[in-house]
């Protein structure tokens, strides 16, 4: 419902703090829409306005934010009547952010957009049950934007983590994995149905974050996760086709 309070804790609000519940409904699921950030002021209000003109009526939008020093605060509370909850306060990382947000998810439907990320068109609606998997354009440093393709999910992340709508099933991060811990909790969700082809909108993924500063360290730990769950001869195929990229880059 609320994180507990402690020494960390800078500020929280929003819905939930005024005594305003969401609910699910069969016909109707509530989809638990979680941003973290971290002094980003430049691109979160994007991100937050994209998540609240959605169509779709049942949307429960939680913000981790990890005790930022500029205007990011400021612009959370901007929003404070509309955003179901917020906090703010130091973490331990990405995925200790997204933890604390999987424990306060009430959805039947899961999915992160960090800011920086952003819902173009209506990307929900309730004829899908969860899991599914959304369009997805990425958007490049130079400003290049191109349509994801859907890979093999035993090949590394099929598809950015930002278009995966789970299913709710309360698992958390491994905070073992400082990169890659998104690919890990894909995979112990279990299987992912097709993109949802109905789907009008896409979203629009900042390939311009973690993972991709520190691709090395991403690989060695999708290594480690491809080992971990389908064996040697898959964890061999992968390390093949990045030296490959790399040779041939």
């Amino acid at each position: 419902m609320f994180l507990p309070k402690h020494k960390d804790l800078i500020s929280e609000g929003g819905l939930r703090k005024q005594g305003y519940f969401k609910k699910n409904d069969y016909n109707n699921p509530l989809i638990t829409v979680i941003t973290v950030v971290f002094n980003n002021e430049q691109f979160l209000e994007e991100t937050i306005l994209s998540v609240l003109t959605q169509s779709y009526d049942n949307i429960e939008y939680l913000i981790i934010d990890g005790g930022s020093t500029d205007e990011t605060l400021n612009i959370i509370k901007k929003y404070n009547d509309t955003i179901d909850y917020w906090v703010s306060e130091k973490d331990y990382g990405i995925y200790d952010a997204m933890n604390k947000a999987c424990r306060l998810s009430f959805g039947s439907g899961l999915i992160f957009l960090n800011s920086g990320d952003k819902f173009v068109g209506n990307v929900f609606h309730g004829k899908l049950r969860f899991p599914y998997l959304l369009p997805c354009k990425i958007k490049e440093k130079n400003k290049e934007i191109y349509y994801k393709k859907i890979s093999d999910v035993k090949c590394g992340m099929p598809t950015s983590h930002q278009a995966m709508v789970f299913s709710n099933k309360k698992i958390l991060y491994d905070l073992s994995y400082k990169i890659s811990s998104d690919y890990d909790y894909f995979i112990r969700h279990g299987t992912f149905s097709q993109l949802d082809t109905n789907c009008s909108g896409y979203v629009l993924f900042d390939n311009n974050g973690l993972s991709k500063k520190n691709k090395w360290r991403r690989d060695f730990e999708t290594i480690k996760i491809l080992y971990i769950h389908f064996g040697l001869i898959k964890t061999l195929n992968f390390i093949k086709k990045q030296l490959l990229k790399f040779i041939y880059k």
